[in-house]
Protein backbone atom coordinates (compact mmCIF):
# COMPACT_ATOMS: atom_id res chain seq x y z
CA UNK A 1 0.00 0.00 0.00
CA UNK A 2 1.54 3.31 -1.08
CA UNK A 3 2.35 5.99 1.48
CA UNK A 4 0.07 9.00 1.63
CA UNK A 5 1.27 11.97 -0.35
CA UNK A 6 0.88 14.56 2.40
CA UNK A 7 4.01 16.57 3.10
CA UNK A 8 3.79 15.72 6.81
CA UNK A 9 4.01 11.99 6.08
CA UNK A 10 6.79 12.44 3.53
CA UNK A 11 8.81 14.59 5.92
CA UNK A 12 8.43 12.09 8.74
CA UNK A 13 9.34 9.09 6.59
CA UNK A 14 12.48 10.91 5.49
CA UNK A 15 13.49 11.64 9.08
CA UNK A 16 12.80 8.07 10.21
CA UNK A 17 14.32 6.25 7.23
CA UNK A 18 17.82 5.84 8.78
CA UNK A 19 16.55 4.83 12.22
CA UNK A 20 16.78 1.26 13.50
CA UNK A 21 13.61 1.64 15.60
CA UNK A 22 10.69 3.53 14.11
CA UNK A 23 7.49 1.46 14.36
CA UNK A 24 5.16 3.36 12.03
CA UNK A 25 1.83 2.33 10.53
CA UNK A 26 1.29 2.21 6.81
CA UNK A 27 -0.21 5.29 5.17
CA UNK A 28 -2.85 5.39 2.46
CA UNK A 29 -5.14 7.86 0.76
CA UNK A 30 -8.01 5.39 0.42
CA UNK A 31 -9.65 2.91 2.78
CA UNK A 32 -8.20 -0.62 2.52
CA UNK A 33 -10.67 -3.18 1.25
CA UNK A 34 -10.92 -6.94 1.38
CA UNK A 35 -11.30 -9.72 3.95
CA UNK A 36 -9.90 -9.18 7.42
CA UNK A 37 -9.91 -5.36 7.53
CA UNK A 38 -11.62 -3.49 10.37
CA UNK A 39 -11.49 0.01 11.83
CA UNK A 40 -10.55 1.09 15.33
CA UNK A 41 -14.24 1.68 15.93
CA UNK A 42 -14.88 -2.01 15.23
CA UNK A 43 -11.87 -3.21 17.23
CA UNK A 44 -13.97 -4.43 20.20
CA UNK A 45 -15.20 -7.32 18.04
CA UNK A 46 -11.59 -8.45 17.56
CA UNK A 47 -10.15 -7.88 21.04
CA UNK A 48 -10.78 -11.43 22.25
CA UNK A 49 -8.70 -12.85 19.41
CA UNK A 50 -5.81 -10.49 20.11
CA UNK A 51 -5.91 -11.23 23.85
CA UNK A 52 -5.92 -14.96 23.12
CA UNK A 53 -2.92 -14.59 20.82
CA UNK A 54 -0.70 -13.28 23.61
CA UNK A 55 1.41 -15.94 25.35
CA UNK A 56 1.62 -13.74 28.46
CA UNK A 57 -0.37 -14.50 31.61
CA UNK A 58 -3.58 -12.65 32.44
CA UNK A 59 -2.77 -9.01 33.14
CA UNK A 60 0.33 -8.57 30.98
CA UNK A 61 -1.65 -10.01 28.08
CA UNK A 62 -3.92 -6.95 28.22
CA UNK A 63 -0.95 -4.60 27.90
CA UNK A 64 0.38 -6.73 25.03
CA UNK A 65 -2.99 -6.39 23.29
CA UNK A 66 -2.95 -2.62 23.76
CA UNK A 67 0.51 -2.55 22.22
CA UNK A 68 -0.62 -4.70 19.30
CA UNK A 69 -3.38 -2.27 18.47
CA UNK A 70 -1.84 1.10 19.32
CA UNK A 71 1.99 1.09 19.37
CA UNK A 72 2.48 2.27 15.79
CA UNK A 73 -0.12 5.02 16.01
CA UNK A 74 1.28 6.34 19.31
CA UNK A 75 4.79 6.39 17.88
CA UNK A 76 3.57 8.13 14.74
CA UNK A 77 1.70 10.83 16.67
CA UNK A 78 4.68 11.42 18.96
CA UNK A 79 7.18 11.45 16.09
CA UNK A 80 5.23 13.85 13.90
CA UNK A 81 4.68 16.24 16.79
CA UNK A 82 8.34 16.11 17.78
CA UNK A 83 10.12 16.04 14.42
CA UNK A 84 7.87 17.87 11.96
CA UNK A 85 5.32 19.71 14.16
CA UNK A 86 2.42 18.08 12.39
CA UNK A 87 -0.64 16.00 13.32
CA UNK A 88 -3.12 13.80 11.45
CA UNK A 89 -6.81 14.74 11.47
CA UNK A 90 -8.13 11.38 12.58
CA UNK A 91 -11.07 9.56 14.12
CA UNK A 92 -11.94 5.94 14.90
CA UNK A 93 -12.95 5.30 11.29
CA UNK A 94 -9.59 6.42 9.92
CA UNK A 95 -7.29 3.85 11.51
CA UNK A 96 -7.52 0.38 10.01
CA UNK A 97 -6.33 -3.02 11.16
CA UNK A 98 -5.94 -6.30 9.33
CA UNK A 99 -6.61 -9.48 11.28
CA UNK A 100 -3.82 -12.03 11.00
CA UNK A 101 -0.36 -13.06 12.12
CA UNK A 102 0.77 -14.43 15.47
CA UNK A 103 -0.40 -11.32 17.38
CA UNK A 104 -3.86 -11.25 15.85
CA UNK A 105 -3.16 -8.05 13.88
CA UNK A 106 -0.56 -7.96 11.12
CA UNK A 107 -1.15 -4.58 9.44
CA UNK A 108 -2.15 -1.10 10.54
CA UNK A 109 -3.08 1.60 8.03
CA UNK A 110 -3.72 5.26 8.71
CA UNK A 111 -6.12 7.05 6.37
CA UNK A 112 -6.20 10.61 7.67
CA UNK A 113 -8.70 13.24 6.54
CA UNK A 114 -5.81 15.66 6.39
CA UNK A 115 -2.91 17.01 8.41
CA UNK A 116 -2.50 20.04 10.62
CA UNK A 117 0.76 21.95 10.81
CA UNK A 118 1.32 24.92 13.09
CA UNK A 119 2.33 25.77 16.62
CA UNK A 120 3.04 23.01 19.10
CA UNK A 121 -0.17 23.89 20.96
CA UNK A 122 -2.40 23.58 17.88
CA UNK A 123 -0.61 20.45 16.66
CA UNK A 124 -0.92 18.78 20.05
CA UNK A 125 -4.64 19.51 20.31
CA UNK A 126 -5.36 17.85 16.95
CA UNK A 127 -2.94 14.96 17.57
CA UNK A 128 -4.40 14.24 21.00
CA UNK A 129 -7.99 14.33 19.78
CA UNK A 130 -7.22 11.85 17.01
CA UNK A 131 -5.21 9.50 19.20
CA UNK A 132 -7.89 9.44 21.90
CA UNK A 133 -10.63 8.85 19.33
CA UNK A 134 -8.81 5.78 18.02
CA UNK A 135 -7.64 4.49 21.41
CA UNK A 136 -10.88 4.87 23.35
CA UNK A 137 -12.85 1.94 21.88
CA UNK A 138 -9.74 -0.24 21.98
CA UNK A 139 -8.94 0.56 25.61
CA UNK A 140 -12.56 0.15 26.70
CA UNK A 141 -12.82 -3.28 25.09
CA UNK A 142 -9.51 -4.52 26.49
CA UNK A 143 -10.45 -3.22 29.93
CA UNK A 144 -13.77 -5.10 29.80
CA UNK A 145 -12.17 -8.39 28.77
CA UNK A 146 -8.57 -8.25 29.95
CA UNK A 147 -8.93 -7.78 33.70
CA UNK A 148 -6.75 -4.65 33.74
CA UNK A 149 -7.91 -1.17 34.71
CA UNK A 150 -7.65 2.24 33.06
CA UNK A 151 -4.51 3.26 34.95
CA UNK A 152 -2.50 0.52 33.23
CA UNK A 153 -4.10 0.82 29.79
CA UNK A 154 -4.25 4.60 29.44
CA UNK A 155 -0.90 4.71 31.22
CA UNK A 156 0.52 2.75 28.31
CA UNK A 157 -0.68 5.44 25.90
CA UNK A 158 0.86 8.26 27.94
CA UNK A 159 4.06 6.34 28.66
CA UNK A 160 4.67 5.40 25.04
CA UNK A 161 4.08 8.99 23.94
CA UNK A 162 7.05 9.90 26.14
CA UNK A 163 9.19 6.91 25.18
CA UNK A 164 8.54 7.46 21.49
CA UNK A 165 10.11 10.90 21.63
CA UNK A 166 12.86 9.69 23.95
CA UNK A 167 13.76 6.86 21.56
CA UNK A 168 13.96 9.35 18.71
CA UNK A 169 16.30 11.59 20.68
CA UNK A 170 18.53 8.65 21.53
CA UNK A 171 18.81 7.54 17.91
CA UNK A 172 19.21 11.03 16.47
CA UNK A 173 21.69 12.16 19.12
CA UNK A 174 19.52 15.08 20.19
CA UNK A 175 18.80 16.29 23.71
CA UNK A 176 16.87 13.60 25.60
CA UNK A 177 15.60 15.99 28.26
CA UNK A 178 14.22 18.35 25.62
CA UNK A 179 12.46 15.44 23.93
CA UNK A 180 10.92 14.38 27.24
CA UNK A 181 9.72 17.90 27.93
CA UNK A 182 8.14 18.02 24.46
CA UNK A 183 6.36 14.75 25.27
CA UNK A 184 5.06 16.25 28.50
CA UNK A 185 3.44 19.01 26.45
CA UNK A 186 1.71 16.46 24.23
CA UNK A 187 0.63 14.47 27.29
CA UNK A 188 -1.13 17.56 28.66
CA UNK A 189 -3.11 17.72 25.42
CA UNK A 190 -4.00 14.03 25.84
CA UNK A 191 -5.34 14.75 29.32
CA UNK A 192 -7.36 17.66 27.95
CA UNK A 193 -8.74 15.33 25.25
CA UNK A 194 -10.05 12.88 27.84
CA UNK A 195 -7.21 10.59 28.93
CA UNK A 196 -7.50 10.13 32.71
CA UNK A 197 -4.54 11.53 34.64
CA UNK A 198 -3.81 8.48 36.77
CA UNK A 199 -0.04 8.01 36.48
CA UNK A 200 2.91 10.05 35.26
CA UNK A 201 6.14 8.75 33.71
CA UNK A 202 9.38 10.21 35.02
CA UNK A 203 12.75 11.07 33.53
CA UNK A 204 15.49 9.73 35.81
CA UNK A 205 19.06 11.06 35.86
CA UNK A 206 21.89 8.54 36.29
CA UNK A 207 25.01 10.68 35.83
CA UNK A 208 26.44 14.08 35.05
CA UNK A 209 26.48 13.93 31.25
CA UNK A 210 23.64 15.68 29.46
CA UNK A 211 22.10 12.45 28.24
CA UNK A 212 22.68 10.27 31.30
CA UNK A 213 18.91 10.02 31.60
CA UNK A 214 16.19 7.55 30.75
CA UNK A 215 12.50 7.22 31.40
CA UNK A 216 10.51 5.26 33.95
CA UNK A 217 6.94 4.31 33.15
CA UNK A 218 4.10 5.80 35.12
CA UNK A 219 2.12 2.56 34.80
CA UNK A 220 3.71 -0.86 35.05
CA UNK A 221 3.46 -3.15 32.02
CA UNK A 222 3.02 -6.08 34.46
CA UNK A 223 5.55 -8.26 32.63
CA UNK A 224 7.42 -8.79 35.90
CA UNK A 225 4.63 -11.20 36.88
CA UNK A 226 6.23 -13.60 34.41
CA UNK A 227 9.24 -14.80 36.40
CA UNK A 228 11.20 -15.46 33.25
CA UNK A 229 10.94 -11.78 32.30
CA UNK A 230 11.80 -9.88 35.47
CA UNK A 231 11.84 -6.10 35.78
CA UNK A 232 13.28 -3.80 33.14
CA UNK A 233 14.99 -0.46 33.71
CA UNK A 234 11.76 1.40 32.92
CA UNK A 235 9.70 -0.46 35.53
CA UNK A 236 8.16 1.81 38.21
CA UNK A 237 8.23 -1.11 40.66
CA UNK A 238 12.03 -1.45 40.45
CA UNK A 239 13.95 0.25 43.27
CA UNK A 240 16.56 2.94 42.63
CA UNK A 241 19.54 0.66 43.31
CA UNK A 242 18.27 -1.97 40.93
CA UNK A 243 17.61 0.65 38.27
CA UNK A 244 21.11 2.08 38.58
CA UNK A 245 22.61 -1.39 38.26
CA UNK A 246 20.70 -1.97 35.03
CA UNK A 247 21.77 1.44 33.70
CA UNK A 248 25.45 0.69 34.23
CA UNK A 249 25.26 -2.24 31.82
CA UNK A 250 22.65 -0.79 29.50
CA UNK A 251 22.97 0.04 25.80
CA UNK A 252 20.79 3.08 26.56
CA UNK A 253 23.80 4.96 27.94
CA UNK A 254 25.15 7.69 25.63
CA UNK A 255 28.28 6.78 23.70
Amino acid sequence: MAPGTGSCVDALLARCAPLSFAPLPEFADTVPEGPGWFTAGNAPAHVDAVLAASPAPRGPHAVHATRTFLRELIFYVAATAHLVECAPVLDATGYHFHAGGPDGVDRRVLVARGWTKGTSTSVDAVAAAGLVAVAEPVVAAIRARGGVGPRTLWGYVVDMTHFGMLALARQLGTDRTAAWERAEQLAEALYSAGVPRMSTPELVRFGEQRDDVWGVRGACCLDFRDRSHGMCITCPVLDAAGRLGKWETSSLRPA
